[in-house]
């Protein structure tokens, strides 16, 4: 709970521990009593009516920050997941080239055996 909250609590439970109090406790008739307890009761309902805005307002300010939090929390991983799968395409074209090179070189040194072998048969010697 936060300290305006609390504080807000206070208020409102001392104005009607104090009311009640002084009120009880003051030498009055009955219908002044009556009167001032309906006038407490007013004073009450205000003050609770007053506190619910309060709590009502700091919710939709609570809301607010966590969804701009929420926010940019999202924009900086989807930032971070781009950089990381740019670096993982270069990986991965990097290993492509590789592979194609290894390719290319294992046909050249294939070329090579099968015109070895080749000429061996047409020379009639032993492979």
């Amino acid at each position: 709970m936060s300290k305006s909250t609390n504080f807000l609590s206070g208020v409102l439970i001392g104005t009607v521990i104090g009311g009640l109090a002084g009120i009880l406790l003051a030498p009055e008739s009955g219908k002044d009593t009556v009167k001032k307890l309906k006038d407490l009761g007013e004073d009450f309902a205000d003050n609770v009516k007053d506190f619910s805005s309060e709590a009502l307002e700091q919710g939709k300010e609570y809301k607010g920050n966590f969804e701009k939090k929420v926010g940019d929390l999202s924009e900086k991983v989807g930032e971070k997941i781009s950089v990381y799968k740019d670096s993982i395409d270069e990986k991965l074209a990097e290993v492509r080239g590789s592979i194609e090179e290894a390719m290319d070189e294992l046909e050249d040194e294939v070329d090579v055996v099968k015109e070895e072998v080749e000429e061996k048969i047409d020379a009639g010697t032993e492979v």
